[in-house]
């Protein structure tokens, strides 16, 4: 289920507390899938890096 059907479904049942920690918990996924691509292009960097001085 994704993020849009689970909030749906929740206004649906009018479950307040449990759309709140949908919200929460989206927020939170996509602040983790920000660092880590940018974990990830400072990996590629340093690989480009390590490459070119070699």
């Amino acid at each position: 289920m994704d993020w849009d059907s689970a909030k749906k479904h929740c206004k649906d049942q009018n479950w307040d507390w449990t759309l709140d920690l949908i919200n929460k918990a989206q927020k939170e996924m996509e602040e983790l899938e920000g660092k880590l691509k940018k974990l990830e292009d400072q990996q590629k960097a340093q690989r480009l890096y390590n490459a070119c001085n070699y």
